[in-house]
């Protein structure tokens, strides 16, 4: 008896980690498949990668949970496919902070913020299916980008305001001036989601917001939905497991009947992600991305000139011009990537790369 009771602690012990172990891995798998647009899940419906590319660019990514106060100085404000709507008095909260100046940013999704949408006078029509939307009229930040969208179409119910983004008739996007700021209307979070952000221009968008200044992810207003316990298969699952870590625990405890075999080294387990992450961090701290776009930038010009007869002297505007008779594509590629080579700030040389292979690419498409 005096042997077996430390063996009954370490089977109880052992049953405490498992059980631990197991509601682990039931939330991690829930995580994975969580509809929740937090900036914390990695899921394809979730707006990690949004958070992380804004804090890679070096811009400033912040997150607001229930009870938080409003964030001083916020550049971009983005409510994402709310789930609980927000009351009067939070209305007039989010407002103030677009009349401060920020660029509040409200993704729709499946529960409608009336009282929101009534203050802005945005009007939600029938369902759309999910698709690439152009801009419909110059603005800053979505004049000129190919944006996934989904959800419905958009409208004003008075007058200030402006469809800026659509596709056949029906807007996805809408810009209402507020004070010194703005509310940037979208008829979904398909441009910040994990699962699209790289469809389109949606990493152009998501760079632009980090520009303004600090980025918040108001998550105030989101509730994960479905029930909160383990499922009974995970429970059956625990039982199993043990039993089986008690039948471990009773042969750990007999004779062996030879030598451990000593751990393999794992090795330094690298991915080629994490050198690239490294060789980035190197560039950044060397202030090496400048030279690099404007590196870039010349070759696709040389480039431009060799296969597709666009001289190389000539000015960015000039050679989209003449671009637009090939490909209407790549005019715009050209356009986008001609103001992020002029231009600054965190993010410029991925919009010029990513603006230069699509130029090309559109070229290329064009003369098959």
């Amino acid at each position: 008896m005096r042997r077996l009771a430390p063996a009954l602690g370490l089977s109880a012990a052992l049953a405490l980690f498992l059980a631990a172990a197991v509601l682990g891995l039931s939330g991690d798998r829930r995580a994975e498949v969580s509809a929740l647009p937090s900036a914390q899940n990695v899921g394809p419906r979730g707006l990690a990668a949004a958070r992380e590319l804004l804090l890679e660019s070096g811009a400033v990514a912040l997150r607001r949970g229930r009870g938080d106060p409003p964030i001083p100085g916020a550049g971009a404000v983005i409510l994402a496919a709310l789930w609980s709507p927000p009351s009067e008095d939070d209305v007039t909260s989010l407002i103030a902070e677009a009349e401060a100046g920020a660029t509040l940013v409200l993704a729709l999704g499946p529960t409608r913020p009336r009282a929101l949408l009534e203050a802005l006078g945005v009007e939600v029509g029938r369902k759309i299916a999910p698709r690439l939307a152009g801009g419909l009229a110059p603005h800053p930040l979505l004049g000129d980008l190919l944006l996934p969208a989904g959800g419905a179409s958009l409208s004003l119910s008075r007058p200030g305001g402006l469809a800026v983004s659509g596709d056949g008739g029906l807007a996805s996007a809408l810009f209402i001036p507020v004070g010194r700021g703005e509310v940037l209307v979208l008829s979904g979070p398909d441009p910040l989601e994990n699962g699209h952000l790289l469809e389109g221009d949606a990493l152009s968008l998501v760079l632009r917001l980090g520009r303004k200044g600090p980025v918040v992810f108001d998550e105030r207003f989101l509730a994960a939905p479905g029930p909160t316990g383990p499922p009974r298969g995970s429970l059956v699952l625990l039982g199993a497991q043990v039993l089986l870590g008690g039948f471990a625990l009773v042969l750990s405890r007999g004779r062996r009947l030879g030598a451990v075999r000593p751990p393999t080294d794992p090795g330094s387990g690298r991915t080629a992600r994490d050198y690239l992450a490294s060789l980035a961090a190197l560039y950044r701290s060397a202030g090496a991305e400048e030279e690099l776009a404007r590196e870039a930038w010349r070759g696709l010009r040389r480039r431009l000139e060799r296969r597709f007869a666009i001289p190389a002297h000539l000015s960015d505007p000039e050679a989209a011009r003449r671009a637009a008779g090939k490909s209407p594509r790549a005019a715009l590629a050209l356009s986008r990537g001609g103001a992020a080579f002029a231009g600054k700030g965190p993010g410029r040389l991925l919009e010029v790369l990513r603006a230069a292979a699509d130029a090309e690419g559109a070229l290329s498409a064009g003369r098959r």
